[in-house]
């Protein structure tokens, strides 16, 4: 089986079948809401059988990790405002 790309869409292709496997669309992931939103959604599909709960556990964990680089930027944003009002 090769891995064949052609226009932005992996292809999956072996000697028998060729399966395209198209690029999903952009996910807004700016704030913690989103990501909340996103997790409902992976979420909704494992339990409507759309997708795998091996698959969807494995989006729900990135899901998570990008949900607590947010949360870790925004202490950081935080804490440079308090530290820029104390140096004043």
């Amino acid at each position: 089986m090769n891995n064949i790309t052609d226009n932005n869409s992996p292809v999956m292709q072996d000697s028998s079948q060729e399966v395209s496997i198209p690029t999903p669309n952009k996910i807004d992931l700016k704030s913690i809401d989103d990501v909340r939103l996103e997790m409902a959604k992976v979420y909704r599909s494992m339990k409507g059988k759309e997708i795998q709960a091996s698959d969807g556990t494995r989006f729900v964990y990135v899901l998570a990790q990008i949900g607590k680089m947010i949360e870790i930027h925004d202490i950081e944003q935080r804490l440079t405002v308090l530290e820029n009002k104390r140096v004043k």
